[in-house]
């Protein structure tokens, strides 16, 4: 039953994702026409040529789109692409490729530019492969690279590493509105950061409107949750040379913890890394079968057994968060389970069996939901062998919990 219900949310949330992963968006063809559909949200790094939509979440089917007819297209808030022919430098970046030339290696190509600063001078960048490159466009609207290379010079001390800087001459002259020195732009890195600020800065100094865009959120966060719940667990146990077997009673207890999260700054915050100790118990009544026992050693005899284990639980887990909307998020989690036993009896009534459990560190799984990133519910599952040091005893332990967290500090609201 336990095992059903992890796999029925488990195909839950890959029907959520695939709804999910298409965000409300728009695409401009070469006509002009605005096209309302929902965009597939590709969480990869370069500019794309093409992508793909839908044009109801409802529906099964994908289309594509690419760059030959396609002017612009926007997804979600938070990503705007328009279609451009441009000129590239092309030079590589790497330093054991650098070579000797101040200017840039112009190449013409059509491309799909982002969108940083969308106003009546905008800012764009294009990433392809380690290739970074900004562009900006002026109220002519003429789209132009800003110019940043790197070059190797020789003289009689030997190389050395000098930058091309142009692009702060280019904002100088043509992306000035008197409120910044020679000074601050001699300051002003080739980096999307300081262009972002120094763009924004420009049409706020020139009273342009700017169209907001959603923080794609890349820095990464330390959240501490303390969770609270209650784990059903079962417990079965073998030898195989005395041919005893027991079957214990699912039990509900408590189970309280806490949990470390790091969310990976990296994918706009949809992995995590955690580590969550949490205290566990068990205890139980069982039935016993001893097969060939009794006077003539051919009988078979019921007993009765009790067990009872208390133990920390310290799982090391990874999670990928699913966004719904920007208060809610489901999540799948893998782990990596070390327990420690606190302490253990099992034991048969009549005092002829006697075992002590240590519980073999393991995997597990879970499913849950978060709001606000303040109310966590998850529902975990996992399965041991507690008898790990024993060679003819065998055991199935198997607990499955419903948790409820709070998030009593997040990292990235005391920013």
């Amino acid at each position: 039953m336990k095992e059903k219900l992890l796999f029925f949310l488990f195909i839950l949330s890959i029907k959520f994702y695939g709804q999910i992963n298409y965000n409300k968006s728009y695409f401009i063809d070469n006509n002009g026409n605005k096209i309302e559909c929902f965009i597939k949200d590709r969480d990869k790094k370069d500019n794309p040529t093409d992508f793909e939509y839908k044009l109801s979440t409802e529906e099964f089917q994908t289309m594509k789109a690419d760059i030959k007819n396609v002017k612009e297209f926007k997804v979600g808030e938070f990503l705007k692409y328009e279609r451009a022919t441009v000129k590239v430098d092309t030079s590589l970046v790497n330093l054991n490729s650098l070579n000797e030339k101040k200017d840039p290696q112009w190449k013409e190509v059509t491309v799909f530019l982002e969108v940083l600063v969308d106003s009546k001078v905008s800012l764009y960048e294009y990433k392809i492969g380690n290739i970074k490159r900004f562009f900006y466009k002026t109220e002519s609207g003429t789209i132009e690279q800003l110019i940043h290379k790197k070059y190797t010079v020789y003289d009689e001390t030997g190389s050395r590493l000098v930058s091309n800087n142009d692009f702060q001459k280019q904002l100088w002259e043509n992306v000035n509105c008197g409120n910044k020195s020679i000074d601050d732009l001699l300051k002003l890195k080739y980096g999307q950061k300081d262009l972002t600020k120094y763009f924004t800065d420009y049409n706020i100094c020139k009273n342009n409107e700017i169209v907001a865009f959603e923080k794609k959120s890349e820095s990464g966060s330390i959240n501490f949750k303390v969770n609270v719940g209650i784990s059903s667990a079962s417990l079965s146990i073998s030898n195989h040379v005395t041919n005893v077997t027991s079957d214990f009673e699912k039990k509900t207890n408590f189970t309280v913890g806490a949990e470390i999260e790091w969310v990976l700054p990296v994918n706009r915050n949809k992995w995590a890394l955690y580590l969550a100790p949490s205290y566990n118990s068990y205890k139980s009544p069982g039935m016993g079968i001893s097969y060939n026992r009794g006077p003539f050693s051919s009988d078979t005899i019921i007993e009765n057994w009790n067990a009872s284990l208390s133990y920390i639980d310290v799982a090391f887990g990874v999670r990928y968060y699913i966004f719904i909307s920007d208060n809610s998020r489901i999540f799948i989690a893998g782990s990596y389970i070390n327990s420690s036993m606190l302490s253990s009896d099992i034991h048969q009534d009549q005092g002829v069996y006697k075992v002590e459990a240590k519980i073999r560190n393991r995997l597990g799984g879970s499913i849950g939901y978060s709001y606000k990133n303040k109310f966590n519910l998850e529902l975990k599952y996992s399965g041991a062998n507690i008898f790990d040091n024993y060679v003819y005893w065998d055991s199935n332990y198997s607990t499955t919990s419903l948790t409820f967290g709070y998030t009593i500090f997040d990292s990235k609201k005391k920013k």
